[in-house]
């Protein structure tokens, strides 16, 4: 068959709900309803003359030929991302489209140089860029780099993959935190006793620097999420104690919601890194945005 523009579409429907697992949860990420999404299911399905998924009642699941177009459609899908970043690069201007995905909760760091570098990016004459930023998982972004999904990713990077490129950005310092009610923030003297039986919530990507300086690398029931947001909620219902940036911290503790513990002995500082695909350094737009991220410029003043 020769693909045509309306075939392009249809495949990025099928992609969009093969990623979201189910014509539901694609709905908001594709901006259509349920209907739509499975008419053009319909449509694929008849354009390529194969059953590409189950859908209804049951659940979603992909057939062995829905499969094999998935992982035919991703390739394709990188192919021409690349395509679209290799002429970019070949222009002397900074144009196009920069898709950006940072983890959550960064913005009230004031080391953090992601919103002075907005403010410079986001100037009159820039009409031509297109900018898209989501909040990602860390995990997620490194999956959409690889698949020049994302341009540019800002993380905690524990393990980094050995086909993206990664650079040290600014530094975070993460401090151990219980509400005040906490057995743990009562006996301020020796919370060490208290923290042996606390149930503790983690962020997933730090759980090996975590909980060894909790000294808990074998111990069990420990929460784990990918969102800094949950961490700080399940410490602010009194039942848990974890790690928290101090930037993100600082406004319960001055409510007096939050009890920095022992801040000497349980601190943690982390480099947040940018990270992206190495074809796509010589981009004039990578290179733009990337260099002021880099210079630390300051936040504009008002």
């Amino acid at each position: 068959m020769n693909l045509a523009g309306s075939d392009l579409n249809l495949l990025r429907v099928f992609f969009a709900v093969v990623e979201a697992n189910g014509v539901a949860n694609a709905q908001a990420i594709l901006n259509k309803d349920s209907s739509t999404i499975s008419r053009a299911l319909s449509q694929l399905e008849q354009r390529l003359n194969v059953r590409l998924c189950e859908r209804g009642r049951q659940g979603f699941r992909l057939t062995p030929e829905g499969a094999t177009v998935h992982r035919q459609a991703q390739r394709l899908f990188t192919s021409l991302r690349g395509f679209e970043q290799t002429v970019e690069s070949l222009q002397s201007v900074a144009t196009g489209r920069l898709k950006l995905g940072i983890i959550d909760n960064i913005i009230t760091d004031p080391a953090c140089p992601l919103l002075p570098a907005l403010r410079r990016f986001q100037a009159p004459d820039r009409d031509r860029v297109k900018l898209n930023l989501e909040v990602l998982a860390p995990e997620e972004m490194e999956r959409q780099l690889q698949d020049k999904r994302l341009d540019l990713a800002i993380g905690i990077f524990e393990s980094p993959n050995e086909h993206l490129h990664y650079q040290p950005l600014y530094r975070e310092t993460d401090y151990l935190y219980a509400a005040p009610d906490h057995p743990a923030a009562v006996d301020v003297d020796r919370p060490d006793i208290a923290l042996a039986c606390s149930r503790i919530v983690s962020r997933r990507f730090l759980r090996e620097q975590e909980l060894a300086l909790l000294n808990q690398a074998d111990r069990e029931g420990i929460t784990f999420t990918a969102s800094l947001e949950a961490v700080a909620a399940l410490i602010l219902s009194g039942a848990y104690v974890g790690f928290l940036p101090g930037h993100y911290a600082r406004r319960w503790v001055a409510d007096g919601e939050l009890v920095c513990l022992d801040p000497r002995r349980y601190q943690r500082d982390t480099t947040l890194q940018l990270a992206t695909h190495p074809d796509s350094l010589e981009r004039p737009i990578i290179k733009d945005f990337t260099g002021r991220l880099l210079a630390g410029e300051p936040p504009a003043r008002t």
